[in-house]
């Protein structure tokens, strides 16, 4: 029962971070997390110990536990793994994806579309993370996978971090319909291009604080 509440709280709390309720440096209070969860504050405590060791959070000597801040070195390291799995996916992608995962990549577009109308953030973000875990997926490779996965929640809190600036989400959905559009002509050579440019282009969104760290 113990280890389900620290669970519960490790995911709630590991879910405002990646969906930027809670930002980059902000403070995180253990007594609302327990309040709302309506558990104790030890689980609570245990699950920002599990978040500091994926560094997601760490613990202020003055201000307890705050939300981790990401260096301009961590951010380069994290696009150039990205975009060395995504290159090597790509091959995998046009082989061995079917004609249901595109029409879900389809689907995605149109979702997030309708989210960016009415600047639902939160779920643009959740589109965006969806649109790449399905070609993940499509590469059919479970050692891809499983690498990849580790990654993921910090890959969902960078592109987070990019979807707020004002053409983060306009430009992404832009690059994922010609993604699409390359995927459906079976053609490995535009894709690889493609996500190159995508992934440059993201990189180059970050909005930076005077100190160099993101936000």
């Amino acid at each position: 029962m113990k280890k389900n509440l620290r669970f519960k709280a490790y995911e709630t709390i590991k879910d405002t971070i990646i969906f930027l309720d809670l930002k980059p440096g902000e403070k995180i209070f253990e007594a609302e997390i327990a309040k709302k969860l309506k558990i104790s504050r030890t689980p609570v405590r245990e699950a920002l110990v599990m978040l500091e060791n994926e560094k997601l959070v760490k613990c202020d000597s003055s201000l307890g536990y705050i939300v981790r801040r990401l260096t301009i070195k961590e951010i380069r390291e994290y696009f150039a793994i990205r975009k060395a799995l995504e290159l090597f996916a790509v091959p995998l992608i046009i082989e061995r994806i079917t004609a249901s995962e595109i029409k879900a990549l389809k689907n995605n577009i149109k979702e997030v579309e309708k989210y960016i109308g009415n600047n639902n953030l939160r779920n643009i973000i959740r589109c965006e993370t969806e649109f790449h875990n399905i070609q993940y997926k499509a590469t059919k490779s479970d050692i891809f996978f499983d690498t990849i996965s580790g990654l993921v929640d910090k890959f969902q809190l960078i592109r987070a971090i990019a979807m707020i600036t004002p053409s983060g989400p306009k430009e992404s959905v832009g690059h994922h319909k010609e993604m699409l559009a390359a995927i459906e002509k079976r053609d490995s050579r535009e894709l690889k291009k493609l996500v190159e440019r995508h992934l440059k282009r993201a990189a180059e969104l970050f909005p930076l604080s005077p100190a160099g760290a993101l936000l």
